[in-house]
């Protein structure tokens, strides 16, 4: 009689050992499944933040081209006021180098905002392949408690045998 109690006791143990390690195996998928849905939306937040910095600076740059081209107007009243021609010569030189620079400027801003933009993409990247590690882990996680799980049975199933054979 005692065999029987210690075979449907060992049998309990291990079934609540697989059901554990079952019930392990999906925390952890689901816990796996959290922080990769946390690492997709940082990569949204990359890409939204890489796009926002491309339209600031073109906004930016409009109102540097206005502020230059004031610069450049004033240039010539104030060329005009001194009774210089303004639109040959020396004048208009100086005020065509100014408007290059001008474009130099917004050309070298515009550079800057497409390389910081560019950086949140491949952080966005980063982020997005994060997330299908941690899946891949969650996954291997859960198949490795099943595999405990069925390795509990197993084991609770032979110590069974051993007692009834013996």
């Amino acid at each position: 009689m005692s065999e029987y109690l210690y075979a449907a006791a060992s049998i309990g143990g291990g079934l609540m050992s697989a059901a554990g390690n079952s019930k392990s195996g999906a925390a952890a998928r689901q816990a796996a499944e959290y922080n990769a849905k946390i690492q997709e939306r940082n990569a949204e937040v990359f890409e939204r933040n890489a796009e926002m910095r491309l339209t600031a600076q073109e906004r930016s740059n409009i109102r540097f081209a206005q502020q230059a081209n004031r610069m450049i107007e004033g240039m010539g009243v104030a060329f005009r006021k001194n009774n210089v021609v303004a639109n040959t010569g020396t004048a208009l030189k100086v005020q065509m180098i100014s408007a290059a620079e001008a474009d130099d400027e917004m050309a070298y801003r515009t550079y800057n905002a497409k390389v910081g933009a560019l950086s949140l993409r491949e952080q966005a990247t980063d982020a997005r392949l994060s997330a299908n590690l941690t899946r891949l882990e969650g996954r291997a996680k859960q198949q490795a408690y099943k595999i405990r799980a069925g390795q509990s049975l197993m084991s609770s199933f032979t110590d069974v045998a051993k007692t009834m054979y013996t």
